[in-house]
């Protein structure tokens, strides 16, 4: 049997492991797929495919609006050979972006426990053929175990949440495993990691928790976290907690500018409400170094 016969019996052995509804969910994916125009596939701004469907994302994709500034941020602080993690991955958007940054020399993790979300996560690292990618069913928390992930119906379908999300749509839940980032990087042996993106739709002070030694190593990764309050308002706690989180183990914490470039942003302030980047003193000089940050 030659290797790409191989490749194709994992693939189905793999298929054939997921839940009925999965399996049935994925086929339903190809099927439009197959049958759908050429014109329905657009380049990302990075050069990367996306294949539209009807959601809120993708219509911000489709005209060109989607987190220019946080895109262009990633664009210049990834290199080829690097390791990164997309925790919280929804669709893909990051992990396409970080897989073509990181090159065959580098890695991307990405974590999505939903999976509605995992089919077209799938079919956009096939689409863009990105061999450095590996997906994790799992979501990430403060303790391993399980919880019911809910799942927004309609075009909010990026805020999933294990816990009610604060949106005016029909929800319904899943059970999803969930593990600590470092039980995972434990398990998997995966070192340097140099970047993680974390939106997890106010699960960001629990994977942090859940990443208590990998906070105590050195060199650090650098953050790229959503820090909004409406987002943890569900989990009962303000997103200035994950900033004071952060500053007390010595990250300095940064907005970013529309060019993408980083503004110091004051740890003490009593609300957050934007993706904000957090860095580790030990990786300042270099960061400094690689981006133009703001005074």
């Amino acid at each position: 049997m030659d290797e790409s016969s191989l490749d194709v019996s994992v693939r189905i052995r793999r298929f054939l492991t997921k839940p009925a509804k999965e399996r049935l969910g994925s086929v339903r994916y190809h099927f439009r797929a197959l049958f759908t125009r050429r014109s329905a596939t657009i380049r990302l701004p990075f050069g990367g495919k996306w294949a539209l469907e009807e959601s809120a994302l993708d219509a911000q994709l489709r005209s060109g609006a989607f987190e220019r500034a946080e895109t262009r941020f990633v664009e210049g602080i990834l290199r080829p050979g690097m390791t990164a993690l997309d925790v919280g991955a929804h669709h893909g958007y990051y992990t396409l972006l970080a897989s073509m940054l990181v090159g065959n020399r580098g890695r991307v993790i990405a974590f999505e426990p939903s999976p509605r979300e995992r089919i077209r996560l799938e079919g956009h690292i096939r689409l863009n053929r990105c061999e450095n990618v590996r997906i994790e069913e799992v979501a990430l928390g403060a303790f391993p175990g399980k919880a019911e992930l809910f799942l927004v119906e309609g075009t909010e379908d990026y805020c999933n949440s294990l816990r009610p999300p604060a949106v005016n749509a029909k929800t319904r839940r899943v059970r999803v495993n969930v593990t600590t980032l470092d039980d995972f990087l434990s398990s998997t042996g995966l070192e340097d990691v140099q970047f993680i993106k974390l939106d997890v739709e106010g699960a960001e002070l629990d994977v942090l928790k859940g990443a208590s030694n990998l906070l105590r190593q050195s060199p650090r990764p650098v953050f790229m976290v959503e820090v909004y309050d409406i987002r943890t308002q569900p989990w009962g706690y303000a997103a200035r907690d994950i900033v004071r989180f952060l500053a007390e183990r010595s990250f300095e914490w940064f907005s970013l500018e529309e060019s993408g470039n980083p503004r110091p942003v004051d740890s003490a302030s009593s609300s957050f409400d934007a993706n904000l980047v957090a860095v580790p003193a030990e990786r300042m000089f270099r960061f400094s170094e690689t981006v133009k940050i703001r005074s």
